[in-house]
């Protein structure tokens, strides 16, 4: 009796051991999902950043895991761009196709996690990175960090560390949303700036005369300065991705961390951000889980976009989701393996932070990118965020002195309803190709996929790409949407404290009685 006792004990003991709550938790990894804000992927210096020691700890982190030489994200503005990280979804079919809040079926992936047991933090870019503003509904921790202090190393480091205490105090496994602020304009200029906005330089400052002129831009000192602060801020933006680093370390917790690390899209300058050329929605994607997972690794074969992210954490957590997702896992390729089907990339922007529409769809291969834009039509001007800022007022003053520039100034602003560009020999989409006969078959490939991919998702922009070359009735489209977007403002609610045509967001005290955090001092 007394052998039969012992051995109840110990398959009692093993039962524990393996299926008690605190060890399942202790196995399910944690996931930092980590990003920048404006970077462009080719100003880390693993992606061939001509500037040296920019991002030391980025290029570090990318030793550590696999990292992605071709990946993409959906969208080039922040809020659309994040929220796919997020739905799993494409922006015309979560609903977020700007920076309206708006109600989404699915759980989002904050949610799925939730539900499987994790503790769920937010550290900045809070409202931008779920569809609603309601922060209880997804998170439980969030930090937010006032402008003044949003660009501060240690200010995320504390943010960071408290999330994690709070996770291990409810003992369960977490995921970490950690949005860096920079270099998200505006950028950082020493005494130049504002009073009290940049009191936190970056570990290096560069000096402007060994800083090039992306090649993106028309090659003229004029821009000289601007890209030094942005230089500047990326390096800034790195410190900050070094300290939240530092308290994996610190906590003993890198072994059972899934680390993945995006941009959320390229930088605010002319013909990159809120457009979809390979320089605005290319990102650095860096992944890197210990001994899950090989060092070292660079994946040159495979397209992959930002609908892949919510699977692959779900996948790697071991979390159910509530419906279907438009991506896949990463976790074969990973783990090593080769998939087929990974060889085109379709990215769609709809409006930007004025909520005026402005409808572009775009495919990415390796070698080519297909453009259309809705509104090319010559009757309606672009909208993008640099024309708030300098790089675009530098434009224009160069557009009236030097004809070429004011050749690609007029197309910055009016495009044409199609693009296509030989991106292996035009990396920077400045020679537009879709009238040259020698492209044909490429422009009717390219086409006919955008078009089985719209059909696919049932994007309501098929209706406009089907009467691409009848321009009254691409403009017809245009206004209807114009008129759905003004309808909109009047019921939901608006992502920002600033008001709008429609409701204005709510302050981050009012929406929810998630642990709130101000790090203001």
């Amino acid at each position: 009796m007394t052998n039969v006792r012992i051995t109840l004990l110990i398959n009692l003991s093993i039962f524990l051991f393996f299926f008690s709550p605190t060890i399942v938790h202790a196995q399910q990894p944690n996931v930092l999902f980590l990003t920048s804000d404006d970077l462009n992927f080719d100003s880390v210096g693993a992606y061939g950043s001509k500037v040296k020691n920019v991002t030391p700890n980025i290029d570090k982190l990318s030793k550590q895991g696999v990292l992605f030489e071709h990946a993409y994200v959906q969208a080039p503005s922040c809020c659309p761009s994040r929220n796919v990280f997020h739905t799993g979804q494409y922006s015309h079919n979560s609903g977020m196709e700007g920076f309206f809040s708006v109600d989404f079926p699915q759980a989002t992936l904050p949610e799925a996690l939730r539900q499987n047991g994790y503790f769920t933090g937010i550290i900045q870019k809070v409202i931008d990175s779920t569809p609603t503003n309601n922060t209880q509904k997804y998170w439980d921790f969030v930090a937010d960090f006032d402008k003044m202090n949003s660009r501060t190393a240690n200010k995320y480091k504390t943010a960071f560390e408290e999330l994690i205490d709070n996770a291990k105090a409810s003992n369960k496994p977490w995921y970490a949303s950690v949005n860096v602020q920079d270099p998200h304009l505006p950028f950082y200029r020493g005494k130049k700036t504002k009073k009290g906005f940049d009191k936190n330089p970056p570990s290096l400052i560069f000096d402007q005369k060994d800083i090039p002129i992306h090649p993106v831009l028309p090659q003229y000192d004029n821009f000289q300065e601007e890209m030094t602060d942005y230089y500047n801020t990326v390096r800034r933006g790195d410190d900050c991705i070094g300290d939240i680093l530092k308290v994996l370390e610190e906590k003993g917790m890198t072994s059972n961390t899934l680390i993945v690390y995006i941009s959320d899209h390229g930088m605010a300058f002319p013909f990159v951000k809120s457009n979809l050329y390979p320089q605005s929605v290319k990102t650095p994607w860096i992944v890197v889980w210990p001994d899950q997972i090989k060092k070292g690794k660079r994946d040159k074969k495979h397209m992959i976009s930002a609908i892949d992210m919510m699977p692959t954490v779900l996948e790697a957590t071991h979390t159910e989701t509530s419906g279907t997702l438009a991506g896949r896992s990463l976790m074969p390729l990973l783990k090593g393996e080769k998939e087929n089907d990974r060889e085109y990339v379709f990215v769609e922007h709809n409006e930007g932070p004025t909520a005026d529409p402005r409808p572009m769809r775009a495919v990415h291969s390796k070698d080519f990118v297909y453009i259309f834009n809705a509104w090319g039509t010559g009757n309606y001007n672009a909208i993008m965020e640099c024309r708030w800022y300098r790089s675009y007022g530098t434009y224009a003053t160069l557009s009236k002195e030097r004809q070429e520039v004011k050749d690609r100034f007029e197309f910055l602003n009016h495009r044409t309803v199609e693009e296509l560009y030989d991106t292996k020999n035009d990396p920077y989409s400045k020679n537009n190709l879709i009238n040259d006969p020698k492209y044909a078959d490429v422009v009717k490939d390219l086409q006919n996929r955008m078009k089985d991919w719209m059909r696919t998702t049932n994007d309501y922009a098929l209706e406009g790409f089907l009467v691409k070359d009848d321009l009254t009735k691409l403009g017809e489209f245009m206004e209807k949407r114009i008129a759905i977007s003004k309808e909109r403002a009047t019921r939901l609610e608006w992502k920002r404290e600033v008001k709008h045509k429609g409701r204005p967001a709510g302050k981050l005290e009012e929406l929810g009685d998630a642990n709130i955090v101000r790090l203001e001092k």
